[in-house]
């Protein structure tokens, strides 16, 4: 583009192409769009098409669709296949003109904003839900309700996609077709069907997909040609990137295709299969609603998984459960509620009423997704490296295998006459080995076995999935990082540092039955401690946040994109957390204290905050010191001022056990217990032997690379025992 050398910030006019898609990050979420360039500058020179850029934004975009017009002020880079523009202030719906935009208000926003006010009014999660399943419309959710929708992996429901247009375009044909019209005019009103349905809910990848295959599909069931709907989705994909070829670089696309490929292939013969097992239990209605709803479920999250691995990093390990029972409920939701965002404008009345039924099926929708995220380990961490890989190439190979395994067996045609041959049990099993066992069947058995090993031994909690009830202090497994919780209620705790990754630290909340998060304290900015950010933030959001950042010049501070209610520290603080009055199940008070937080350290581990704890527990006090990454230098200089206490309880060694971070606190404050916050395996050698030497056998140690997620829990103080998981 020929504005990118030029202008490092620049006013632009643009044309929305997709809509927002919402993207997790280690700081909250971020909202993504591809859009092309109308004119930009100062004085709005136009821009000869194509001119396409990447739109990172904050939640002024979730409003916007494609086709829209926005102007806003943006960061320009440039990676040399893709422009990418950073927006620094809030994206403003309309048109550039004399340095504001001018808000443009379409029939579709119109509609949006009619059916937001009236889903309002509905119960339960409904309120939330309605938008986002009825037309895609995901900003009434709110922070838990996303999660949830995500970690149970519901979220699809609420981003319109084929599923709700087959519906749509389904329930026309059988209106159209009940009332006895001929077969070009059904044809004629399904085609019309489906360009309402698009101008509705606005060009979405999925959407154009499904519209574009459902065109052809009945175009060759018009002309006699058939509707095998593997060639229909070739043509249908080959026709869109014909036309619009950048959709190939689009997520929702992908899964949209990826998903409709998979439900083609497998769906048909793995619910053959299933729901003969099915019918021995169940009648044959519940027995092929069930059998329909699970093949379809779990075609479509085995073809897309390995995709969704390349913009998230966890599994949702009971997805296909929430979605073997909330998928049912969505004809009842998107057949009804698409007509009432049809007539709630003009019959308001009558909308209302819609919504009021369909309320019910939605608030299900959203009560299991809320369960199920609730669930322990609802979210399992996808390994990195080449183990990740490796599992992914199985995921792939395996269930090749099988979906062709069971095309076959639906393929294979049955004998016209059976002959009943008295024979032994033996003499069929030899037979049958005989056929069935070549070279190429044992291989494709071994790399199914390989297969489901493997995810087992990657993801089957070898340590239960919740720490001891009555912990005081938890050291979170996450990795090569730090992260620990000091309990300060029956479900509230001190969370400091979070660690690398978010689903690890999402994963230890959940797993110490965390609601609640009274202080969360950042000890410095180093990703190996606020890397996992979000995930507290998925649990509960802190109600205070404090972190230290110092004046390293080769790490820039402003890159971490931090909460707006985080409040730096740089001079001693004292604050107290006091739950004991109204929470007699747990009571515990606690006085903390930051000793150091150097906001001029020239190195980022010596801005660390140095906290000391005090905590008031069974009419006794323990004592705690944690130092994030202090080095050792620093260290003495804290030690020769005075400003560290001893003796001390328990100890958290600096910088994972580091030599760097010296033996001189170890010795000063001669603690009962040190804990070390370390990853298995790790390339820097952490716990240094001279740091573990140091320590005795005097001093218990507790260390995450040995034990996982461990607990400490306080017996009658000054006593205290360590529970490990």
């Amino acid at each position: 583009m020929n504005f990118v050398s030029a202008l490092d910030t620049a006013r632009m006019s643009v044309r929305l192409v997709t809509d927002p898609v919402e993207r997790e990050g280690p700081f909250g979420n971020n909202w993504f769009v591809t859009a092309e360039v109308e004119a930009f500058g100062k004085d709005l020179t136009p821009t000869p098409h194509p001119a396409k850029i990447v739109i990172s934004g904050d939640t002024s975009l979730v409003d916007l669709g494609a086709e829209d017009q926005a102007c806003f002020f943006g960061r320009v880079t440039d990676n040399e296949s893709s422009v990418f523009v950073q927006a620094t202030a809030t994206i403003q719906p309309g048109t550039c003109a004399d340095g504001s935009a001018k808000p443009s208000t379409t029939g579709r926003d119109t509609m949006r904003a009619t059916l937001r006010a009236q889903a309002s009014r509905t119960i339960s999660y409904a309120p939330e839900l309605l938008p986002g399943l009825i037309l895609g419309d995901r900003s009434q959710q709110s922070e838990h309700v996303d999660h949830a929708m995500k970690v149970s992996g519901l979220s699809h429901l609420s981003a319109v996609s084929g599923a709700h247009t087959s519906l749509i375009a389904s329930a026309a044909t059988i209106l159209f077709r009940s009332l006895r019209l001929p077969r070009s005019v059904v044809i004629a009103a399904f085609l019309a069907t489906l360009l309402l349905f698009v101008q509705i809910v606005g060009m979405q990848p999925s959407i154009i997909r499904a519209a574009t295959m459902g065109a052809i599909g009945a175009w060759a069931l018009f002309f006699g040609r058939g509707s095998q709907a593997l060639p229909i989705l070739a043509l249908s994909t080959i026709v869109i990137l014909t036309v619009s070829p950048e959709l190939i670089h689009e997520v929702g696309f992908q899964l949209s295709v990826a998903a409709t490929a998979g439900i083609v292939l497998g769906a048909q013969p793995l619910e053959a299969w299933f729901r003969p097992l099915l019918e021995k239990f169940l009648p044959n209605f519940w027995a092929t609603m069930l059998s329909s709803s699970f093949a379809i479920s779990a075609t479509a999250q085995l073809a897309c998984q390995p995709l969704l691995l390349t913009f998230i990093d966890y599994v949702s390990a009971y997805s296909l459960l929430a979605n073997l029972l909330a998928t049912p409920l969505l004809p009842l939701i998107t057949v009804p509620g698409t007509v009432a965002a049809g007539i709630c404008v003009v019959a308001p009345g009558i909308a209302q009423g819609i919504l009021h039924i369909v309320a019910l099926p939605t608030a299900a929708v959203g009560w299991i997704a809320t369960r199920v995220a609730e669930l322990p380990g609802s979210m399992l961490p996808w390994p990195e490296g080449p183990g990740g890989t490796l599992l992914i190439v199985l995921h792939w190979a395996a269930s090749s295998i099988v979906l062709l395994k069971l095309l076959r067996r639906q393929r294979r045609s049955k004998p016209a006459v059976k002959i009943d041959a008295p024979r032994s049990r033996w003499t069929g099993i030899v037979i049958t080995a005989e056929r069935g066992l070549t070279a190429a069947n044992v291989v494709q058995l071994v790399v199914v076995l390989a297969a489901v090993v493997a995810h087992g031994v990657v993801f089957w909690p070898l340590r239960p999935t919740m720490v001891d009830a009555n912990w005081d202090i938890v050291g979170c497994d996450v990795g090569q990082g730090d992260m620990f919780l000091v309990r300060t209620g029956t479900d509230s705790a001190m969370v400091i540092d979070t660690g690398p990754d978010p689903p690890l630290a999402r994963q230890c909340l959940e797993a110490a039955r965390i609601r609640q998060v009274d202080l969360l304290v950042v000890t410095h900015l180093h990703a190996d401690h606020v890397g996992g950010l979000q995930g507290v933030v998925d649990v509960a959001t802190p109600q205070e946040m404090i972190y230290s950042t110092g004046s390293d010049p080769t790490y820039d501070p402003a890159a971490t994109d931090l909460p707006d209610t985080a409040r730096q520290i740089d001079q001693p603080v004292v604050g107290i957390i006091d739950h004991a009055q109204d929470d007699p199940e747990h009571p515990v008070q606690l006085r903390w204290s930051i000793l150091s937080a150097d906001s001029m350290a020239s190195n980022e581990n010596n801005a660390s905050i140095v906290l000391f704890l005090e905590i008031y527990r069974h009419g006794g006090v323990v004592t705690a010191l944690f130092t994030g990454d202090l080095e050792e230098d620093y260290a003495g200089m804290l030690l020769a001022d005075q400003r560290i206490p001893a003796p001390i309880d328990i100890l958290k060694l600096s910088h994972h056990g580091a030599k760097n971070g010296g033996t001189a606190l170890i010795e000063h404050t001669a603690p009962t217990m040190a804990l070390i916050g370390v990853g298995e395996d790790n390339t820097y050698g952490h716990p240094h032997a001279e740091i573990l030497e140091a320590l005795g056998p005097r001093i218990q140690l507790r260390r995450t690379d040995v034990d996982g997620t461990f607990a400490v829990t306080f017996q009658h103080s000054p006593a205290f025992i360590a529970m490990e998981r």
